[in-house]
């Protein structure tokens, strides 16, 4: 097998989660030997260098290209209506892929939405990774301009068109088949590399309130909605737990939510924006997390998992983690169950932390490397099996001199 990545943006463990999933996926095959090829795109020429230094092995062959250097012109503008990420790809692109996937045995992986474009000619060797949908994700906002509506009406022309997907969550991989059939769309497991998250159990308050709130990206509309719900559930949380203090921390936090976090809490802290967030992690007390209608994994859920923070969640927030109630986190139904969750964690110290421990151990067990690298092996093997499955075309008989066959 010649595996061959689109990734539209650099695979680094310090980006963002689709950016460390790929940077997981990509040091997993090149650890295994196994003869891989990644095109990427990039903005900063530091991630370029930092790309070559990490990856320079014989069986990884690196295809940098800089989006910056992109030309912007009608057609560009126009593809990117129909096909998210689009503008990214220009002609030297498309010419190195062609060029790589003459290779029949060459199998190409789209790692999220916006690698979508340069798959379109290569369907029957080409597998789509969704992190998310959109679809669903919109669900929680009540209303949608034009250019939402489009994108959703986008995104599920992409999902017709492409004959094998995988996705991060069981749930999302049902959520796809019910707009494309017929395509074969399989669940992977999210990969985290644990190196990063080295696990030190709930933080040690002191004489100091108890930080309870969220991390994430508040732009993603899911994060946000939970975050809204969190500001609901406050009035209880306070009166469950009188000295606690509202903790929002992420991308966005302050522009987005900072005015109804401090209108639910006046001494609320909102911190946005942060060059690393795991110092953040470590003074948070409690993660209250229950998203409505969100897709794909949560990944700050496994990150807290990973770190020792205590979750309070509902089903949607551990979409495609195989937790137990009680045992890794707590999971409610309701607001009075999501609250009463809270007031438990914050009393019983020693389940606090037996239920951190256990959280982490599962992070270990399902998100390890090898275990989603080999997830993704086996998904490759099916593709090829059923591509040689399929009947093979007849090549016309040598025609008799001087006849043409047409």
């Amino acid at each position: 097998m010649k595996l061959k990545y689109v990734f539209p943006e650099p695979p680094l463990p310090f980006l963002g989660a689709a950016a460390r999933l790929s940077h997981l996926l990509l040091s997993e095959a090149v650890q295994r030997g196994v003869d891989v090829e990644a095109f990427i795109e990039y903005f900063d020429e530091d991630d370029a260098t930092a790309l070559r230094e990490m990856f320079n092995a014989p069986n990884c062959k690196l295809r940098l290209f800089c989006a910056k250097t992109v030309p912007k012109n009608f057609l560009r503008t126009t593809r990117s209506l129909f096909w998210q990420g689009a503008f990214l790809y220009d002609a030297a692109f498309m010419s190195a892929l062609d060029e790589a996937m003459r290779d029949p045995d060459a199998v190409l992986h789209l790692e999220t939405h916006s690698a979508c474009w340069p798959g379109l000619k290569y369907l029957d060797r080409t597998i789509l990774n969704l992190h998310y949908l959109l679809n669903t994700d919109m669900k929680s906002e009540k209303s949608h301009g034009l250019r939402v509506k489009w994108n959703l009406h986008r995104e599920r022309e992409m999902l017709k068109t492409f004959k094998y997907m995988a996705a991060v969550t069981p749930a999302l991989a049902d959520e796809v088949s019910l707009i494309n059939p017929t395509a074969l769309i399989r669940p992977v497991q999210f990969g985290l590399d644990l190196a990063g998250y080295p696990y030190s159990g709930p933080s040690a308050m002191g004489n100091r309130a108890p930080h309870i709130g969220m991390i994430g990206s508040y732009g993603w509309a899911p994060t946000r909605a939970a975050a809204r719900h969190l500001f609901k559930l406050w009035p209880e949380i306070k009166q469950a737990v009188s000295n606690a203090k509202l903790f929002i921390v992420g991308r966005g936090a302050n522009r987005i939510l900072g005015d109804d976090a401090r209108a639910v809490d006046v001494n609320a802290r909102v911190v946005e924006n942060v060059p690393d967030i795991i110092p953040y992690f470590r003074e948070l007390d409690c993660m209250v997390y229950a998203p409505e209608h969100a897709s794909g994994i949560k990944v700050k859920v496994l990150e807290a998992f990973a770190l020792g923070v205590p979750v309070v969640t509902n089903k949607h927030g551990i979409d495609g983690i195989p937790v137990r109630h009680g045992e890794h986190c707590i999971v409610g139904s309701s607001n009075a169950e999501l609250t009463a969750g809270v007031r438990y964690l914050m009393e019983n110290p020693e389940a606090k932390l037996r239920m951190t421990q256990a959280a982490r151990q599962l992070v270990e067990a399902i998100c390890a490397p090898s275990n989603v690298f080999d997830q993704w092996l086996a998904v490759y093997a099916q593709m090829n099996a059923r591509k040689a499955a399929k009947p093979q075309r007849l090549e016309p008989a040598a025609s008799p001199v001087g006849l043409a066959v047409t």
